[in-house]
């Protein structure tokens, strides 16, 4: 089992860390010849899942990977312990990652070279401990089947959603997170004392072909709204996902189900793109799974 690559923009590596930092201590690392997933599953109590996957080309060069299973290797490892490396990296000069033994154990290697003031070549190694993982051990872990959405809208930008979502956390524990097909989004926190709401117009709806289309019996007017109920604190996890900078997000809502929010990482230059081009530029996404709370 071998892997070697030399990182392009650890940046970019850094910031995908950054943005699952609050979600759990842990995650799993997927290496494949054509992209990198990383894969965090937090506690039952809260449901969350997040499934993300970059291109290899958009974050590394002079690649290579060996495995005895497809050529495919799983590592679970410490976000934190991921994160410090990752920062020490932050400016260098070459960035080499690799999965080495130290003491008989398996560690994720971050080989970083770099400048002094006198122009003196200096290289760090940053060791960050993991543990393989067996293909079986995997089966187990799959990402979640969820039912068509009725409603698939562009979210606003995630600095503006994040200042309300703050702001209501301390008037509730659940959020209800509302769509139609007009482009319209809302927001709302209700308590015994107050029931605040806020309102996003003007934003893009998206159409998709799906096999399993809702019953006519059942079609809404465009002005009517589909909601998701789900925990406060998840609804702010997901919202972390401002560090990556994203090109496109999408707001997918499965009544009484799940939300289901699609964060697309563009390739050329952070933030760029309209919703026009969903999937052009496009490098790799962030899945979050959020669970539906009862009121």
């Amino acid at each position: 089992m071998r892997f070697r690559s030399l990182l392009t923009s650890s940046t970019l590596l850094l910031r995908i860390v950054q943005s699952i930092d609050k979600l759990s201590k842990s995650a799993i690392l997927k290496l494949t010849p054509e992209k990198l997933h990383i894969i965090v599953i937090t506690d039952v109590d809260s449901g969350l899942q997040l499934w993300s996957d970059v291109s290899i080309s958009a974050i590394s060069t002079e690649y290579r990977i060996e495995s005895a299973h497809n050529n495919e290797i799983y590592l679970e490892f410490s976000i934190d312990n991921l994160q410090r490396a990752l920062k020490s990296a932050h400016g260098a000069l070459q960035t080499t990652l690799k999965l080495t033994k130290k003491q008989h154990l398996p560690v994720l290697s971050l080989i970083i070279q770099n400048q002094s003031t006198t122009g003196r070549e200096i290289t760090l190694t940053q060791d960050v401990p993991v543990r393989v993982l067996t293909p079986l051990q995997m089966e187990s872990i799959r990402e979640p089947m969820v039912p068509d959405g009725q409603v698939h809208v562009m979210m606003p930008p995630l600095n503006s959603m994040r200042s309300v979502a703050e702001r209501m956390k301390t008037m509730g524990d659940r959020v209800a997170v509302s769509a139609n097909k007009n482009g319209e989004l809302r927001i709302r926190v209700a308590n015994d004392m107050v029931d605040i709401t806020t309102h996003f117009k003007g934003l893009e709806n998206l159409s998709y072909d799906t096999t399993q289309q809702e019953p006519l019996s059942a079609e809404r007017e465009p002005a009517a709204f589909y909601t998701a109920v789900v925990d406060m604190k998840n609804f702010l996890r997901f919202l972390q996902s401002y560090h990556v900078v994203p090109k496109n997000i999408v707001c997918c809502i499965i009544e009484n189900h799940a939300l289901v929010f699609y964060v697309y990482i563009g390739s050329s230059g952070y933030g760029a793109g309209s919703g026009s081009g969903l999937l052009a530029d496009n490098c790799g996404s962030l899945t979050y799974f959020v669970p539906v709370r009862q009121v």
